[in-house]
């Protein structure tokens, strides 16, 4: 499997302050990897020493197999980013801001820059200078530039920023296609942990400047806890009833349905069920749920603290 991005005992501290301390990450090729921490955890800073925009105090760098170093050194005609906020010529236009990107990327196609703006929906927004555009058009040009030379590998800090929940969709579709089937490798950060959860076939979780903990798709499944809802149109007899079977009831959900965390209980919750119909007070609400990834990020961040 080619390796997209890898560090080694990536360091970066500004004075008495370590912003990002010891890292090693490794992306395969066509993953899509969320980075996800709270504001000030490292998140930002390690993208920029990715792409070489800061020089770290310590480790190592390598994107697409070349080392990120000193003047520029990289495979940058193959890496398309957008990090913190979208850098735009405000007294240019849209289309002019992508002439620009075009030019310096060396695509000769000059069809590239219509094929960006109808991707990202820019068209209404082409002649207008990028000054005056909205949060969320400024975000869609930061993504047009980031894609318009075709690269292998995207970098991306909160690339759904500003956007309605439409383009948000729309964000997270382009970004699943272009993995599967382009094989484009996508690190992107982001707040908007319900949207990774989505999006990402791996999780990199960053507090305070450590890699904590590194979940994919099986991980993430395997660690959430689950627990079954149980109500009925008489709460008290229906716990009683639970209670009398032997299943633990011990808490209440905000709506005042009982709770079981037992694992035989969310496994079988036929059987509870038959439990509270001989009992004579049948379930108004069964149902399994568990935590999202907000929730176990919450947790893991909890327990660090």
């Amino acid at each position: 499997m080619t390796i997209a991005i890898e560090t080694q005992g990536l360091c970066k501290r500004y004075g008495d302050v370590v912003a990002v301390d010891t890292v090693n990450l490794r992306v395969d090729a066509g993953e899509i990897y969320g980075f996800v921490g709270l504001n000030g955890a490292g998140k930002t800073t390690t993208i920029r020493a990715l792409l070489g925009m800061i020089r770290p105090s310590a480790g190592r760098v390598m994107l697409l197999g070349e080392p990120v170093g000193p003047r520029g050194r990289g495979p940058w005609r193959r890496v398309g980013h957008l990090v913190e906020q979208p850098a735009a010529y405000p007294e240019l236009t849209v289309r002019e801001n992508l002439e620009v990107a075009r030019r310096l990327h060396a695509v000769a196609n000059p069809g590239a820059t219509d094929r960006v703006i109808d991707r990202f929906g820019l068209a209404p927004y082409a002649g207008r200078r990028a000054g005056v555009l909205s949060t969320g058009n400024r975000q869609r040009l930061g993504l047009a530039r980031a894609l318009l030379h075709e690269p292998e590998l995207l970098l991306l800090d909160e690339p759904t920023n500003g956007l309605d929940p439409a383009g948000v969709v729309e964000i997270r579709e382009l970004l699943q296609t272009l993995a599967s089937e382009r094989g484009v490798t996508i690190f992107m950060s982001s707040h908007v942990l319900a949207e990774v959860d989505r999006l990402a076939t791996r999780i990199g979780i960053i507090h305070q400047g450590r890699l904590i903990e590194e979940l994919d798709t099986v991980d993430i499944e395997r660690r959430r806890a689950r627990w079954l809802v149980v109500d009925a149109r008489d709460r008290p007899a229906a716990a009683a009833a639970l209670v009398v079977a032997g299943y633990a009831v011990s808490g209440t959900n905000a709506e005042g349905a009982w709770v079981l965390h037992q694992p035989h209980a969310v496994a079988a919750p036929e059987e509870v069920a038959r439990v509270l119909v001989l009992a004579g007070t049948p379930p108004t609400r069964l149902l399994v749920e568990q935590d999202d990834l907000e929730q176990h990020f919450l947790r893991l961040i909890g327990a660090q603290a």
